[in-house]
């Protein structure tokens, strides 16, 4: 059930989307005009004409009477037979516009006057625009669309890198006109003769839209600041305009866009295959790409008031500017969220309908926007999350997507995990494994998959170590990737003590001292990760984790620890606080790692081993330690007050005990270890 929060909102009983959105006070007015006028539309020419009708009720730099009149015939032609009477261009007059619902009662307005004044009356709405009129030949112009689209300029300095005279620019636009395909070269002609009359007329915009390009010339006009290119079949852009301030491409085949004029201010790319952005120009206002298939973006501008990043396949946000009013992000993949999120102003709105959020950041959300006082963003969400559950695998056919094929005549080495299948947790394993094959390590480290097929040849021999491991995969697979990947940390980990706890370092001190100093650190890491998670709200703490280790792999020697993680950029986790967590952890070793090392319990497996006649004095010395100052504070502390024979005071001074016996057997292990590792413990971190 979708979850509205914010002052002066809606209860959470509304329950769907389309409620929402004829409801909600901040609902855009052409949307609720388009619940009443959809019917008028087939399905497969909904998407076009809400397009139409969103550039209708906004429209964008560079409208004029023209680009009005042709939208209203477009829905016509967009309509059902029948529906198309509805909407009227001329009713009252030639700048009248208007669409009625079945009972002719007017639903969207459109009325111009002479004066070049555009006024939008929407379901209660209205608001007056200024048409873009044509300026003379070698003027240089300015002009304001209000409420939509900011400010435009006219330049008529040409880039250096294009045509220097019109006949230059012909020459090129001709040429590519002359390579067109038969069935669009009509369209190219009608292109060639807008661009020539932009060039010659100094209009600072061009609108090619429906005129079913493949491509553009490689030179277009350098002084416009507006290109609308809607509905076409491009699947690139040439490189843009250098004044260009407005770009609006959508219903095309984009996947990818050029470089991004320095000037930009609004870039509307919906509805393409479009997977990922280039770096976006430091002034950019607006920003609005639903509708394609993008899986992140780049940083942010810091002034950007408007986000609209819905039906995408986007799994985390980046950090988002303080300035934004509006983000529109439903329909995604999106787990977490940035922490930047709840110190929007109050009066942002965001939409998150549709996200699989994961349990802790829905909570997360419940209690900060319903908390006493909260003043942050008004923010649309599901009240629980969308995962549905995976069906795992046999055991056996998921582990051969990991192992070496085996040679001819030799048994494959997935068939010994056919019986494995069989083991407790051993699904959950399974899928994990399949998990594993989605992470950013298996996607970019070449050398991931040998190490997996290493690790699953270990478990395959060791029944202890596999139900260890097979028991901690049930919990490495409830979420996201990077929490899949923390966890094969772990199993890498136990992996690692195990083995000592086996003897494999008996005769490799310096490898037993190296193991042990790596889980000092992951130790140190994960005290220093838990305090940043108690400053951050929205962050899973799973990101933390995994940042701090993913981050300081290199720096700080971890081998357990994989190359890649996918959501550092959401975990909250600054270059800062890495560098302090690598100083800390440093510190750390220098100072504690003898004492640790000395209570570590496969070291005292190792000298067991190695010195059993000294190790087992030491434990008998310990056992009668804690015997004789058990009787010692039973008679002196617990005789005299009575309390002999009461069960919570005797455990109290049992403890005690233990602890006193305890630090006397290490006191006695000490001189042991230091002559056996002595040369491996010295101080290995330098000063920088």
């Amino acid at each position: 059930m979708p979850f509205h929060i914010g002052s002066g909102c809606l209860p959470a009983t509304i329950s769907n989307r389309r409620i929402y959105r004829i409801a909600w006070s901040d609902t855009p007015p052409e949307m609720s005009s388009w619940e009443k006028m959809k019917e008028f539309f087939c399905s497969t020419h909904q998407t076009e004409a809400l397009e139409c009708i969103w550039a209708i009720c906004h429209p964008p730099a560079g409208t004029t009477r023209e680009d009005v009149i042709n939208r209203f015939e477009l829905l016509r032609t967009l309509a059902y037979a029948g529906w198309e009477e509805s909407i009227h261009s001329g009713q009252h007059g030639e700048n009248y516009f208007c669409i009625l619902d079945e009972d002719s009662q007017e639903i969207l307005s459109v009325t111009l006057d002479d004066a070049g004044n555009y006024t939008v009356n929407c379901q209660g709405y209205s608001e007056t625009h200024r048409l873009t009129l044509d300026t003379a030949q070698g003027e240089e112009g300015t002009g304001h669309a209000e409420g939509a689209s900011g400010t435009f300029r006219t330049s008529f300095l040409p880039a250096t890198t294009a045509p220097q005279t019109p006949a230059e620019y012909d020459a090129v636009w001709s040429a590519w006109r002359r390579a067109a395909p038969a069935e669009e070269s009509r369209g190219r002609a009608a292109v060639v003769q807008k661009m020539r009359a932009c060039l010659n007329n100094g209009n600072a915009v061009l609108n090619v839209g429906e005129s079913g390009l493949t491509t553009l010339p490689d030179c277009l006009p350098a002084h416009i600041t507006t290109l609308v290119i809607p509905d076409n079949n491009l699947t690139s852009l040439p490189a843009l305009p250098p004044e260009l301030r407005t770009l609006e491409v959508s219903g095309n085949q984009l996947t990818s866009l050029p470089a991004l004029p320095p000037g930009l201010l609004e870039l509307s790319i919906f509805s393409n295959p479009l997977t990922h952005l280039p770096a976006l120009p430091s002034g950019l206002c607006k920003l609005w790409i639903f509708g394609n298939q993008l899986t992140s973006l780049p940083v942010l501008p810091s002034g950007l008031q408007e986000l609209s990043v819905s039906d995408n396949q986007l799994a985390s946000l980046p950090a988002l500017p303080s300035e934004l009013c509006k983000l529109w992000a439903y329909n995604n993949q999106l787990t977490r969220l940035p922490e930047s999120l709840i110190h929007l102003s109050s009066e942002t709105t965001v939409n998150l309908e549709g996200n699989p959020l994961s349990e802790r950041t829905l909570q997360a959300l419940r209690e900060i926007t319903s908390a006493p006082g909260y003043s942050g963003p008004r923010i649309r969400f599901d009240m629980a999350g969308a995962s549905a559950p995976r069906e795992a695998r046999a055991l056996h056919l998921a582990a051969a997507d990991w192992l070496v094929p085996a040679r001819e005549g030799e048994p494959a080495p997935a068939d010994r995990w056919h019986m494995f299948g069989q083991e407790d947790n051993a699904a959950a394993f399974s899928l994990f494994l399949d998990r594993l094959s989605e992470t950013e390590n298996f996607i970019k480290d070449a050398g991931f998959k040998a190490q997996i097929s290493s690790w699953l040849a270990q478990l395959a021999e060791d029944e202890a170590l596999r139900a260890n491991t097979f028991a901690m995969a049930t919990e490495a697979t409830s979420s996201c990737e990077d929490r899949v990947t923390f966890f094969l940390h772990q199993m890498k980990n136990v992996q690692l003590v195990h083995n000592a706890e086996k003897g494999q370092y008996d005769n490799n001190l310096a490898a037993l001292v190296a193991t042990g100093r790596e889980m000092f650190r992951l130790g140190k890491l994960e005290q220093i990760a838990r305090e940043k998670v108690r400053t951050l709200a929205l962050v899973d703490e799973i990101e933390v984790w995994l940042a701090y280790q993913n981050k300081l792999k290199k720096s700080l020697g971890l081998t357990s620890v994989t190359a890649e993680m996918r959501f550092f950029d959401v975990s909250g986790v600054t270059v800062t606080d890495l560098q302090d967590a690598e100083l800390q952890v440093k510190a750390a070793e220098k100072s504690e790692f003898r004492e640790w090392i000395l209570q570590w319990g496969p070291l005292h497996g190792v000298l067991e081993r190695k010195a059993p006649e000294r190790v087992n004095a030491l434990r008998e010395k310990q056992i009668s330690d804690y015997e004789e100052t058990y009787r010692m504070l039973s008679d002196t502390e617990l005789r005299p007050s009575g309390l002999v024979g009461n069960t919570d005071a005797e455990r109290t001074i049992g403890v005690r005990a233990m602890e006193s016996a305890k630090k006397t057997f290490l006191d006695g292990l000490r001189p042991l270890v230091e002559e056996m590792l002595g040369s491996y413990l010295k101080v290995q971190w330098r000063r920088n």
